[in-house]
């Protein structure tokens, strides 16, 4: 029990961070730092659900390019989620993207 409460205090503490840096110039980075905090509540919450890739199959790299264009607001600020790699319902593998603009979020089919 200590150790989540530590880590629970340390994901509190960089919330903390967070809420500093949403000025305009800090964006990016703020985006960034949400994306990797939510991951890690998720986690630690019992929230990791992915499915399962097939015995013998390895996930996929990570994308070559881990920004993209955003599908709702359209400028180039779709982050690739590091470790939100899994495989998908159709056999292949997805990854989670967050914008760093508008906030929108979903995964998206690897290639």
């Amino acid at each position: 029990m200590a150790d989540t409460t530590a880590r629970m205090a340390e994901i509190k503490a960089r919330i903390d961070e967070l809420a500093d840096l949403a000025a305009p110039e800090h964006r990016e980075r703020a985006g960034a730092l949400a994306g990797t905090l939510s991951g890690e509540l998720e986690r630690l919450l019992g929230g990791d659900t992915a499915p399962l890739p097939p015995p013998g199959v390895k996930p996929p790299r990570a994308p070559r390019d881990e920004v993209e264009r955003c599908p709702v607001c359209s400028l180039r600020s779709f982050l690739f989620q590091k470790g939100s790699i899994r495989a998908s319902d159709d056999g292949g593998f997805e990854a989670f993207y967050r914008c760093g603009s508008c906030a929108h979020e979903g995964w998206k089919s690897l290639e």
